[in-house]
């Protein structure tokens, strides 16, 4: 592996909670998100070689979904009902995973 791998590789991931975070590598190049999504993934687990890997699926969507979410909700100045309809899920569903983004939020001040 060459100095630039190993270097990419370590800028892969990000010690959270005990828990490792997909990244995604600069590029300059035009990919589409499912080619992003599979580098990001196979240098994840290139990355983790010898390690245990459990619970992939519910990362990738942890990493995804709360800035997919935000994104939107920007882009119709926060009409939720907007929102929701362009996601393809319903305004109750979109309230209640805004709710639990807010509540996994550390308390300001803290």
């Amino acid at each position: 592996m060459s100095n630039a791998q190993s270097a990419q590789r370590a800028d892969l991931e990000e010690p959270t909670a005990n828990r490792e975070r997909l990244t995604v590598v600069q590029t300059t190049r035009q990919e589409p998100l499912h080619q992003c999504v599979r580098n990001a993934v196979t240098a994840y687990l290139n990355n983790m070689a010898d390690h245990s890997v459990e619970g992939l699926h519910r990362m990738v969507m942890d990493e995804v979904e709360r800035p997919l979410i935000e994104t939107v909700l920007e882009s119709t100045d926060n009409n939720q009902s907007l929102a929701a309809r362009i996601l393809g899920i319903s305004r109750s569903t979109l309230r209640k995973k805004l709710a639990a983004y807010a509540a996994a939020e550390p308390p300001s001040g803290a």
